[in-house]
């Protein structure tokens, strides 16, 4: 295949390979700026011109801004990640929660936590039966009856909460939703 590789960059431009090899730290946020370029088309299919986007993946949850104006950009110099500055242009995007494969647990001191550790893709959540054994973001939403496992994926993907976890947490699961 002749031509050459472009990768997203977290500005919602691209870049070549060479250049990304030599600066990495262009592509974090690299995909919930996709989300919100994908957000700007389907808005302009639709006639819309200032929206709100929501992408969420495996590890979190993200928002960005568009108006008539387009998308904001977050100011080189106030830039961080996990607290670090990051001084590379990037679009305004705001990490609101975890995403559908965080996985939740209790830490030392018994107090709840989701994330940042992730199911990953594969194996996934429990409920996707290839693997996963730890309760994640999705599984949680499977329990509480607002996903739809019958229309998971248009019906492509099986998902149920009896497929990762053991009968023992299956009940714990159960009597936490106050289902049957």
């Amino acid at each position: 295949m002749s031509g050459d590789l472009l990768i997203m960059t977290s500005n919602g431009g691209v870049a070549n390979s060479e250049t990304i090899s030599e600066k990495p730290v262009m592509t974090l946020l690299s995909g919930p700026a996709a989300g919100v370029l994908g957000g700007q088309w389907a808005g302009t299919l639709s006639d819309h011109k200032r929206l709100i986007t929501f992408d969420v993946g495996g590890t979190s949850a993200d928002i960005g801004i568009f108006t008539e104006q387009g998308f904001a950009e977050s100011l080189v110099g106030d830039t961080r990640i996990a607290g670090y500055p990051v001084q590379v242009p990037m679009i305004d995007i705001h990490t609101i929660g975890a995403g559908g494969g965080s996985i939740a647990y209790l830490d030392a001191g018994g107090a709840f936590k989701v994330g940042p550790e992730s199911a990953g893709s594969f194996p996934g959540p429990a409920c996707y039966g290839r693997g996963g054994n730890q309760p994640t973001v999705t599984d949680a939403t499977l329990v509480l009856g607002r996903l739809d496992a019958e229309h998971f994926l248009d019906g492509e993907m099986e998902v149920s909460i009896r497929k990762g976890f053991s009968s023992r947490a299956r009940a714990g699961i159960a009597a936490g939703s106050g289902a049957a």
